[in-house]
Formats: C-alpha cells, sequence, structure tokens
C-alpha cells in the first residue's frame, strides 16, 4: 500500500512537467505510472511492478514511434500528390477510354475522367487524380 502512493506521487508530478513542457510523451509515461499505482494497491511485489511500468512504458513508447513512422509516410504521400497532381502527360494511344502512359519514370494505366464516351485522341492531358497505381486524366 505504501508503495501505491510512490507511483501516484510519481504520476502527479510527471503529469506536471507534461503541462510543463507540453510533451505528449511524458503525459503517457504519467498514464504508465497511474495505472503502475492502482496495480500497486492490489499486488505487492516491487519487481513485479516495476516490471508492469516498464512494459507500459516501452509498449507506449513503441505506439508512438509506430505512430510516427505512420504519419510521415502519410505526409509523403500526400506531398507526392500534391506535387503530381496538375502535371502533364503524353498519350500516344487511346484503347478505347483506357491507355497506358509513360509518367516520372514509370508506367502508369491511365483513362480519362470525365465524358468516356467522347472521342479520344493522343495528345497531352493533365493528371487530375491519382488512385491506387492508376492515374485519372482530364483535357487540358
Amino acid at each position: 500500500m505504501g508503495l501505491s502512493y510512490f507511483w501516484f506521487i510519481a504520476a502527479a508530478s510527471i503529469g506536471a512537467m507534461d503541462l510543463y513542457f507540453g510533451n505528449l510523451l511524458l503525459l503517457l509515461v504519467s498514464s504508465a505510472c497511474f495505472f503502475t499505482g492502482i496495480l500497486a494497491l492490489f499486488v505487492t511485489g516491487l519487481y513485479f511492478q516495476i516490471s508492469v511500468f516498464l512494459a507500459l512504458s516501452v509498449f507506449v513508447l513503441a505506439f508512438m514511434a509506430a505512430l510516427q513512422y505512420h504519419r510521415q509516410k502519410i505526409d509523403f504521400y500526400s506531398e507526392w500528390l500534391k506535387r503530381n497532381v496538375g502535371q502533364y502527360v503524353t498519350v500516344h494511344e487511346w484503347q478505347g477510354t483506357k491507355t497506358k502512359v509513360q509518367y516520372d519514370g514509370r508506367i502508369w494505366k491511365a483513362e480519362i475522367a470525365f465524358n468516356p464516351h467522347a472521342k479520344l485522341q493522343a495528345g497531352k492531358y493533365k493528371v487530375w487524380k491519382i488512385l491506387n497505381r492508376r492515374l485519372i486524366l482530364i483535357h487540358p
């Protein structure tokens, strides 16, 4: 019972540091201290409490790292889309409403965005959208 007070005081002090510094990581460590304090009310083993605290902290750190990696990947993809939408590609031949074009060093499947029944001719087209490895083109 006496050790649970330590965990609650640690959670409160780390939480206060989080309020001062504004760091989400401190808030998550503070919550790990709080949950370990609740566990300390029922389990008296010091090594078990420390291992639960470390396991929660490592889990939170791994989750934050995975979230950061995912955010960087999403932001990179959206920046790539912003950079490539609106660019021009040259269509050499249409097969119905679909074609293959070379763009950004790769061969892409492409299709026309609006009025698919119009007579399509070879020439320059503008990239309107990029969906699942295919370009959606519009007339310039």
